[in-house]
C-alpha cells in the first residue's frame, strides 16, 4: 500500500508534532500541512513549521473563515480585526496566514491577502504567508490565521 503526500504528512505530524498541538482543529492543522506541500505558493518549510509550533505549545490563537471569492474583502477584514486583538507592538508574535481555495484561487487574491496582513501586523511581528489549493472548496476560499501567544 502506498501513501500519498498528504497521508504521509498526517502520519509524520502525529509522530513528530508535540502533544500541545492538539489545541488546533483538524481543519487548521490540515491548512498548515497543506502550506508545506510542493504546490503551495510559496510553500512553508516543514521543519521550520514544526519547530515553531513545538516552541509555541498551548499558547496559540487561531482563526479560520470560509467564504465565496466575492467575500474575500469581508473575510480579510474579519480576520485582520480578530488578529489585531491578538498581536501587539509590545509583544511581537509570529503570525502564520494560509489562504486555501478551489479551482478559482488566483495570484491576485494571494497578493491581496499577503499585503493586507503585512500592513496590519505589527512591524516587530514575523509574518509567514502561504496559499495552497484545496479542490474540496470548489468555488470558495478559506483563510486560516495562527498567532503565537
Amino acid at each position: 500500500m502506498t501513501l500519498n503526500r498528504r497521508e504521509c504528512l498526517r502520519t509524520l505530524a502525529l509522530v513528530c508534532m508535540p502533544t500541545p498541538s492538539v489545541v488546533y482543529s483538524e481543519r487548521v492543522l490540515d491548512d498548515l500541512w497543506a502550506a508545506t506541500e510542493l504546490d503551495a505558493m510559496p510553500a512553508l518549510d516543514w521543519g521550520d513549521l514544526s519547530a515553531v509550533m513545538a516552541c509555541w505549545g498551548r499558547s496559540t490563537w487561531n482563526h479560520a473563515v470560509t467564504g465565496h471569492h466575492c467575500d474575500l474583502q469581508t473575510m480579510l477584514h474579519d480576520s485582520i480585526t480578530a488578529t489585531a486583538q491578538q498581536v501587539s507592538a509590545e509583544h511581537p508574535s509570529t503570525v502564520i496566514v494560509v489562504l486555501r481555495g478551489g479551482c478559482g484561487l488566483h495570484l491576485d487574491q494571494c497578493r491581496a491577502v499577503s499585503s493586507a496582513f503585512h500592513s496590519a501586523v505589527a512591524a516587530r511581528s514575523e509574518l509567514w504567508f502561504a496559499a495552497a489549493p484545496a479542490p474540496a472548496l470548489v468555488d470558495k476560499l478559506r483563510l486560516t490565521v495562527v498567532v503565537s501567544g
